[in-house]
Parts: C-alpha cells; structure tokens; sequence
C-alpha cells in the first residue's frame, strides 16, 4: 500500500510540474509577444520560450508515459489469463492473501468458488482444443455476468476459475453458485456444424479465522470434488471434517 501511494505521489508530482512548467512558459511567451518595445530581440526570445515551452511539455509527457508504463498495477494485462480475462494464477496469489488478511481485520465473511467445466477433457479430445478455448471464453463471460464489482476471479488450473466473493456467507455463495449452474446449462457451442453443451460443478468454501490461501483453497477443491461425486453439473460445499451436498444441506455423520 505504501508502494502504491509513493507511486500515485510522483505520478502526481510529474504532471504538477508539466502543468507549471507549461503555465510559466505561456505567461512569459505571452509578455514578450504583447511588449510594448517589440523588437526582433524580443520576437526571438518569444520563439525560444515558446519552444522551450514545447519542448518542456513533450519530456515530462514522456516521463509521465515511461513511469506508468514501468509502474503498472498487478492487475494490468500482463498478470491477465489474455483467454478467459481472469487473473493469473500467480498474480492472484498476492490479491488472495492481502484479501484474507483485510478480512481478519474487517472480520466480514468471505467465501470462495471453484469451477470446474465437467469432462472438459473429453471436449478437448473429440472438438479440439479450440473448441475448449472458446468454452472457457464462454464460460469466463457468463461468470462475469453474475459477479459483482468487488469480486475477483483467477484461472486457477486449465479448465477451473476461482472467485473470490467478499462480504459473502456461505448460503449466499450457494445462491450464486446456483445462479451460474442455471446460466450455463442454457448455454451451447457450434462446432463442425455440431451444438455442443456443456455443464459445470463447483466447490463453495467460506473463510475461517484460522484460514490461509492453502487452507481455503483446499477446501474449496474438497467441495468440488463432492459435487462431482454427486453427478456433476451441481455444487458442493467442502470442510475439513465433512461435506455438505450439492442442496447446501449438511451430510450428519454417523453416530
């Protein structure tokens, strides 16, 4: 965060004296091209101001361009999966963390979901890989469409994105896990003149205070592998200790 605001101050700061710097140059090109003793002394004092002030413009517009440039937010393109628009994966590894860290602090709840499109491997080997490519594009879409603003989406393992949903408790999370279950089952693909649908599952895990990015992750991964026990094309909500199916019901254990 202080990186971050050292970064905002100087950007700040080059744009304040390109401002000033082109002001002053206006003012003094301004004052000796209204002088009242005119002469050609003047007239050349007033073209090399106002080439100074040209020339002062373009090299702090450069420097403003090469500090963006060399300064960008883990978030620009480079740290974007260019296929899905999600986060990469190792760029998503510092936001999780400084999320989880914000929600200790903030004590909000916090859920995650990881999804996961069902037989992804089998569309590969008989539509091609292309045919997957434009699925994930699809599917990437859809999810989009249900977040909010505040959410954030990584492509966590091939064919599987991985949302962070804020201030979001775990029935809530069923809610939009349901909601992108209804949305993709409507969904198809044309492929060689084939309509192709695809289903998804998906793992629902809710942040504890005892949590780190493994911990929740991995519960996560449990809950999606619950739901796809279950059939697929469901969710599931995974724990440490026990699972709860794709209905958000809680699996009592034995006595």
């Amino acid at each position: 965060m202080k990186a971050d605001r050292k970064k905002f101050f100087f950007q700040l700061l080059l744009n304040c004296v390109l401002l000033i710097g082109f002001v002053l140059s206006g003012v003094v090109s301004y004052s000796l091209c209204n002088h009242p003793d005119c002469t050609i002394h003047t007239e050349n004092l007033f073209r090399i101001s106002l080439a100074n002030s040209i020339l002062l413009f373009v090299i702090f517009a450069v420097a403003n361009y090469l500090f963006v440039k060399l300064h960008k937010n883990p978030l620009d393109t480079q740290h974007i999966d260019m296929l899905t628009g999600c986060m990469t994966r190792h760029a998503f590894s510092n936001v999780f963390r400084h999320v989880l860290l914000d929600t200790n602090r903030t004590l909000e709840p916090l859920s995650v979901i990881i999804i996961d499109i069902d037989h992804f491997k089998i569309i590969n080997e008989n539509h091609g890989y292309q045919t997957g490519d434009e699925l994930l594009t699809i599917l990437s879409t859809l999810i989009q469409s249900v977040l909010r603003a505040s959410d954030r989406t990584c492509r966590w393992d091939g064919d599987q994105i991985f949302i962070i949903l804020k201030d979001c408790q775990t029935r809530d999370a069923c809610r939009v896990a349901r909601k992108l279950l209804d949305k993709i089952r409507g969904q198809h693909l044309l492929s060689s003149g084939k309509s192709i649908t695809f289903t998804t599952s998906i793992g629902i895990a809710q942040m504890i205070s005892t949590d780190n990015t493994e911990s929740l992750a991995t519960r996560a991964e449990t809950g999606l592998h619950s739901a796809r026990d279950s059939g697929r094309n469901t969710c599931a909500i995974g724990y440490d200790w026990i699972l709860i199916d794709y209905c958000c019901e809680p699996i009592l254990l034995p006595a």
